[in-house]
């Protein structure tokens, strides 16, 4: 029905409600109406992922609506086809770090072939899987230092953005899975250290 997006410069707890408030309105859709709330789980920034969470949770518990946590990667990755058969989604960490996790295709999907690291720019670009496709928050510095693996490929620009589309059809599907069962939230950070794995 509607989706908003923005990069909010910390400016989440000013930003969040009202830009809500106002693409309902611009919907025509009424608080009531909403069945459901999913909301990114990480990683991300420790204040962005905290207001995220407590916003979710707010507008959800009075009106007993159930929340799903969906992981940060995994809406990153819902908007890249899998015609490779490597990618690697990256999303930055602080301190020219970048936190990235690494998939493989299989029956038309995308899985994680495993934990979240946290790396350097180079040192992704020494250990990415060769004929890779590179998505997500990359910056001038990962432009250089990927470009000199020639056989690595980069997403379009509009696949690059975490969209809430994704979120929403995610939530629905969970919530459409009978193995699906009522979550704790709990965000998911990445350790800093250069030889750290998503916690």
């Amino acid at each position: 029905m509607a989706e908003s997006t923005w990069p909010s410069q910390r400016l989440h707890t000013v930003e969040l409600a009202p830009a809500v408030d106002r693409m309902l309105r611009a919907a025509g859709i009424q608080p009531a109406d909403i069945r459901a709330v999913g909301v990114a789980e990480g990683p991300g920034s420790y204040t962005a992922l905290r207001i995220g969470i407590a916003f979710a949770l707010g507008f959800a518990l009075p009106r007993s609506l159930p929340v799903v946590g969906i992981p940060t990667f995994e809406i990153l990755v819902r908007a890249q086809p899998t015609i490779d058969k490597d990618l690697v989604a990256v999303l930055r960490a602080g301190r020219n770090r970048i936190g990235c996790c690494m998939y493989h295709s299989s029956g038309g999907k995308w899985k994680a072939s495993g934990d979240a690291l946290v790396l350097s720019w180079e040192e992704l670009a020494a250990n990415a899987p060769r004929r890779a496709r590179i998505c997500g928050e990359i910056d001038r510095a990962g432009k250089a230092a990927l470009a000199k693996r020639r056989d690595l490929k980069f997403a379009p620009p509009h696949r690059n953005t975490r969209r809430a589309g994704a979120l929403a059809e995610m939530t629905a599907e969970r919530l459409r899975d009978p193995a699906t069962r009522p979550m704790i939230l709990q965000p998911i950070y990445l350790n800093s250290t250069p030889t750290g794995t998503g916690a």
